[in-house]
Formats: structure tokens, C-alpha cells, sequence
């Protein structure tokens, strides 16, 4: 997708998190947005400043692990901008600590919002996307989606799945004009699940962070150039996922080492998860 400027694009979780960040990066390229969030959001004051650079920004609450919600904001994307060119499945949750300590109903949830939300607001847009002969769908998926996650097995679960999914619809739908990203950023700092209480995990991070410009920046990259996945992580991070898809048993024992294994355990003790 050469042209981004004039594009209609749907983002969920567009407010909290990594959400503002994409929406700020696609209105600098002169994209419309429509944008979906909680109902407690504070979405007025974001539709404002991104309504400032000159494109069309329209909004509504939802809550995606809602069938019919996710029915609504697809036929209200349509009708509040127009034919929805881009589609961002952005919003999730998370659960972290050790698995035996995840109930039921946040398996449930979990499952609903990350990974089940994502393929039925494919479902309901990429036909139109088809018969128009053009459009993308980036999913935001996680470094817990291409390696071992201790101590976020149910998220890590959910987070493979979108990239699964993804690679998938690539494959079924290799001839048409109509492109499918994973973007997989390692932890963000400032916003999103690590962000939120970075200041609250005693001792070093051993994977380290990236600010969440670049997460709205490998959108854009995504939508120009059709990418099967962009890994938003330094080197060494990049290299363990090469790892993972190689030996994936060499890699789950490298996660168990004490360092991954304290630090997983700093971070759930600071999500009070343990």
C-alpha cells in the first residue's frame, strides 16, 4: 500500500497503550481513523489531537469480547469513514504469574480478547477488503508470541495463536491484493502491560525496552511494504526467536535460566500475580 494518505483504517485499544501510538503514527500519514476502545477510555481528548492533523477521526466504545459489539463497530467503521482500507487489531489483555493460579473465566477472557476478537473482526472485514482489491490487516501480536514466556503462558498462548492466524490468512490469500502483518514488539516502555509498572519491577530487565514510537512506526512500515512479520526488538531478542523456531527445546530450557526465571517472577509480583 504505496499511498497511505486519504486510507481509512479501524484500530481497537486505540486509547490506552500502544493504541494512541499507532493512531498517532497513521494520522501523520494522513490516514482517517476510526477508533474503538473500552467505554471508560478518554478517547475525546486523543480524537482531538489526531483530528489536528488534518484526518477524519471518529470514535466508539466497544467491548471486543462482545460478539455483537464486534458486528457493530465493523459496519460503524464503514458508515462513520467509509470502506475500511486498514484494520489494526490492537486490543488485549493480560494475566500473568504462574499458569496453575489463571481461573477459568480469565482463560476465558483472555482467549475472547486476544485472539478470538482478532480473527472474527478480520472475519467481518476482509471481505469487503477482497472485493475491493485492497487493504491490510495488522495484528498485534508479542515477543510472547515467537518465544517461551514464563510466568505468561495464557497470554503467551494466545499471543502464537495471532501470529499463527496470521501467517495463515497470508498463505490462503497469497494472490490477493490484500496484505497480513504480525507485528511483535518485545516490552514497551511507558505504556501497555510493562510500561504501567516498569517503575515498580525491582532490578534489571534482561531483555531490556523499546519506546512506543516504534511499535506505531512498524505499522506504517507494515502497511507500505507487506511484511509477513516485524519484530520490534533489538539483536539479541531477534536472535532467540531464530533459536526458538530452530531448537525450540534448546530455547525453552535458555528461558528457565535464573536470570528470565527472577525476572518473569519481579514482573507478575509487581502485576500482584504472586
Amino acid at each position: 500500500m504505496e499511498e497511505l494518505r486519504g486510507r481509512n483504517a479501524l484500530i481497537t485499544g486505540a486509547v490506552g497503550g500502544l493504541g494512541e501510538y499507532i493512531a498517532r503514527a497513521l494520522a501523520t500519514e494522513g490516514v482517517n481513523l476510526a477508533l474503538t476502545d473500552l467505554a471508560a477510555a478518554p478517547v475525546d481528548g486523543l480524537a482531538s489531537d489526531l483530528a489536528a492533523a488534518g484526518v477524519r477521526v471518529e470514535h466508539t466504545p466497544a467491548d471486543l469480547a462482545a460478539a455483537a459489539d464486534r458486528t457493530r463497530i465493523a459496519e460503524w467503521a464503514s458508515n462513520a469513514l467509509g470502506p475500511i482500507d486498514v484494520v489494526v487489531n490492537n486490543a488485549g489483555i493480560e494475566f500473568g504469574g504462574p499458569f496453575t493460579g489463571t481461573n477459568e473465566a480469565e482463560l476465558e477472557s483472555i482467549v475472547a480478547v486476544n485472539l478470538l476478537a482478532v480473527m472474527d473482526l478480520t472475519r467481518l472485514v476482509l471481505p469487503g477488503m477482497i472485493e475491493r482489491r485492497r487493504g491490510h490487516v495488522v495484528n498485534i501480536a508479542s515477543l510472547a508470541g515467537k518465544a517461551p514466556s514464563p510466568y505468561l503462558a495464557s497470554y503467551s498462548a494466545t499471543k502464537h495463536g495471532v501470529v499463527g492466524f496470521t501467517h495463515a490468512l497470508r498463505a490462503e490469500h497469497g494472490s490477493e491484493p490484500v496484505g497480513f502483518t504480525a507485528i511483535c514488539p518485545v516490552f514497551i516502555s511507558r505504556v501497555g502491560m510493562y510500561g504501567r509498572i516498569e517503575d515498580q519491577i525491582e532490578g534489571p530487565n534482561p531483555i531490556g525496552t523499546l519506546p512506543p514510537e516504534r511499535v506505531g512506526e512498524a505499522v506504517v512500515r507494515a502497511l507500505r511494504r507487506n511484511p509477513a512479520e516485524v519484530i520490534v526488538a533489538g539483536p539479541a531478542v531477534r536472535g532467540l526467536i531464530w533459536l526458538y523456531a530452530l531448537f525450540p527445546g534448546t530455547a525453552a530450557r535458555l528461558a528457565r535460566n535464573r536470570r528470565s526465571i527472577e525476572f518473569a517472577e519481579r514482573f507478575a509480583k509487581a502485576r500482584g500475580r504472586l
